[in-house]
């Protein structure tokens, strides 16, 4: 695939997260239904005995993130994933050669780092205002990528900045 030399515009890349923020919840989400399906077939229990089992939910949460990972390798190795296509965008290494797992690794985890804790901070902190520092402080962590954006020189995101990897403009499909 033929890439323009031109780096993605900030909203370009902000549109496409958040396009492919719903993708990621449709996977995540298939992958939890999946996950307590075989959570209630083996234990015979409901659903909402998940959050009893200490193991049981650490297997959950190890198993969707898994998927998360694999999903996002499997696009990022190939250097687009669906949003990245609807947007014109390609995901390469700063050389401009197509990622290897070191690169995927790094990526994940920055974003991971950055985005997961905020949530569920938000909701803890609803019932327990002791906590609403720790759900503003993780807000920020969950903005840095965005800001570190702005305030790149390339205009590059944390963890693009962090992984050498770069977003450039595909062109047009025929």
């Amino acid at each position: 695939m033929k890439i323009t030399t031109g780096p993605v515009g900030w909203w370009r890349r902000m549109f496409a997260f958040l396009y492919e923020l719903l993708l990621l919840i449709a996977v995540v989400l298939l992958a939890g239904g999946i996950s307590q399906g075989v959570f209630q077939l083996l234990t015979g229990l409901p659903v909402t005995a998940l959050t009893g089992h200490l193991v049981a939910s650490t297997l959950h949460f190890i198993w969707v993130m898994s998927v998360a990972f694999a999903y996002c390798a499997w696009c990022w190795r190939g250097g687009q994933t669906l949003a990245m296509r609807t947007w014109r965008i390609c995901l390469v290494k700063s050389d401009g050669s197509s990622l290897g797992w070191r690169e995927v690794a790094i990526r994940f985890s920055v974003v991971t780092l950055c985005t997961l804790p905020c949530a569920p901070f938000w909701i803890f902190a609803r019932h327990h205002a002791d906590l609403r520092i720790v759900a503003w402080l993780l807000t920020g962590l969950f903005f840095l990528p965005f800001l570190w954006a702005l305030l790149d020189k390339e205009r590059r995101f944390l963890h693009d900045r962090l992984a050498g990897t770069q977003l450039l403009i595909a062109p047009p499909r025929v």
